[in-house]
């Protein structure tokens, strides 16, 4: 029964549709009829101008609204407002659809009284400015039309034509914005060379820094010692992919709206850039990246408000993940093995057990010795590289800032490089009753082991097992 009624409808919606063109088209002016009729070309000749040489594109959209492009190094940049890289697909395909613009063939705006004010092409309609070494190009936006065309021109030929609106919604109604890189970091790379994280904390704010000494890096804050050379990797990795979600705001008059009046934490990435001057010297300047980041988007959001100092008049959104990126747990930046070292640059280590005899483990060559009061032997070499391996690259499962109960105290380890120097002393702590293993560097990180770890500090522990005696066999008893 709801059939019928439904039907009527769609009848009735066809036929005035139907009616509303008709009237359009016979009341219109004859430059917006001619918008329904023709075939369509290009605009510009194929091969007629270099866009693959322009350098430099200026929207007008309006009074006061000027965005401008250049082209650096073969990237493109926005030059105004402000600075800030851009993302090349982006202002590319802005080129590709002035280079695609179709007009209806034949169709101008000649037999209209004042064309001016009809097509919308007036002294203050939206232009966009392509600029090339040699020349340039530009194109003044007017009205729109019915069925996706729009009034447009050109400086090289002004009279007014009847385009496909393509070139108009990228130009006008585009948010430039958008097309900004996200990429939050560009420094977080091999030529990174400090990072620092600061957070905002009820005692004030939480420091974590790590500096590179060579290939490897080192925690300076809120402690001296080791860092995981592999988690400060990470941490770089995920600072080079971190990305904003999106643009908010241009050059804001107020900063406390978005929480950045005093961020909450901020993440910075200090690299050094190298170049050399015509005289041949070196010249190494220092920069820095640093992203700020503030209150959620909104109340109980992941998404924070955040933008970059080098690039402050631009408020951005940053998701979970980025906000992850920038604030790492502090300890879990710590190096978790006992020396940092790598077994092959160890040549000897001094064991000193409490109770017991001090005795040291000597290389020779490719193989171990064990030197004590007693003299010199063998060692085991499967030992003694078990041993090693339990120093240089078994990781702790906990890493704490508590120091080491005097009475935990079993003994002391110290390596030595085959040049005689001291690169590594251990305190080693055992809990009571078999338990977990700690092991102190003197940094003020305490690495706890499981007990699986079974760390011996005496000589035996690396001496080849004594042989057992053979037993004799005994002769059968004869049966009678």
């Amino acid at each position: 029964m709801m059939a019928r009624p439904l039907l009527r409808l769609w009848i009735a919606a066809v036929v005035c549709a139907t009616l509303a063109s008709v009237v359009w088209l016979s009341t219109a002016p004859a430059v917006s009829r001619a918008a329904a009729v023709g075939g369509l070309r290009r605009m510009i000749a194929v091969g007629s101008l270099p866009w693959a040489d322009v350098e430099r594109i200026t929207v007008r959209r309006g009074a006061g609204s000027v965005i401008e492009f250049v082209r650096r190094g073969g990237h493109w940049w926005q030059s105004k407002p402000f600075e800030y890289p851009m993302q090349d697909a982006e202002v590319d395909g802005l080129l590709a659809r002035a280079a695609e613009v179709q007009v209806r063939d034949g169709t101008t705006g000649a037999d209209v009284v004042d064309a001016t004010v009809v097509t919308g092409l007036t002294a203050d309609a939206p232009t966009v400015e392509f600029r090339w070494a040699s020349g340039g190009l530009t194109l003044r936006l007017g009205a729109r039309l019915p069925a996706g065309f729009a009034w447009m021109c050109s400086d090289a030929d002004p009279q007014p034509k009847v385009a496909r609106s393509t070139f108009h919604d990228a130009a006008l109604l585009g948010d430039f914005r958008q097309w900004r890189t996200p990429f939050l970091f560009s420094r977080a790379d091999v030529e990174c060379t400090r990072l620092v994280c600061e957070q905002r904390a009820k005692g004030g704010v939480e420091r974590i820094e790590v500096v590179r000494e060579g290939p490897r890096w080192r925690l300076v804050s809120p402690l001296n010692t080791r860092a995981d050379r592999g988690a400060v990797e990470r941490w770089l990795e995920a600072l080079e992919r971190a990305q904003t979600s999106g643009f908010v705001a241009d050059n804001p008059a107020e900063l406390l709206p978005f929480g950045l009046d005093r961020p909450s934490s901020a993440v910075e990435v200090h690299s050094e850039r190298q170049s050399i001057a015509v005289d041949g010297t070196v010249h190494r300047t220092d920069q820095m990246e640093r992203l700020e980041i503030g209150s959620p988007v909104r109340s109980g959001a992941a998404e924070r408000f955040a933008r970059l100092t080098n690039r402050p008049e631009a408020v951005l959104e940053i998701d979970a993940t980025a906000v992850a990126a920038a604030v790492p747990i502090g300890l879990l930046l710590v190096d978790p093995t006992a020396t940092g070292c790598r077994a092959e640059d160890i040549a000897a280590l001094r064991v000193d057990p409490v109770g017991g005899e001090q005795w040291r483990l000597q290389r020779m060559a490719g193989e171990w010795k064990v030197v004590s009061a007693q003299g010199e032997a063998a060692a085991d070499k499967a030992a003694a590289e078990s041993l090693l391996a339990k120093l240089c690259t078994s990781r702790a499962a906990e890493v704490t800032l508590e120091r080491p109960s005097a009475e935990l105290v079993a003994g002391r380890i110290v390596a030595e490089s085959f040049d005689g120097r001291d690169i590594a002393a251990l305190a080693i702590v055992q809990e009571r009753n078999n338990g977990r293993f700690g092991i102190d560097d003197g940094s003020g990180v305490l690495r706890i082991h499981p007990s699986s770890l079974a760390l011996r500090l005496d000589s035996a522990s690396c001496l080849p097992a004594a042989p057992q005696a053979t037993p004799v066999p005994q002769p059968m008893p004869q049966s009678r």
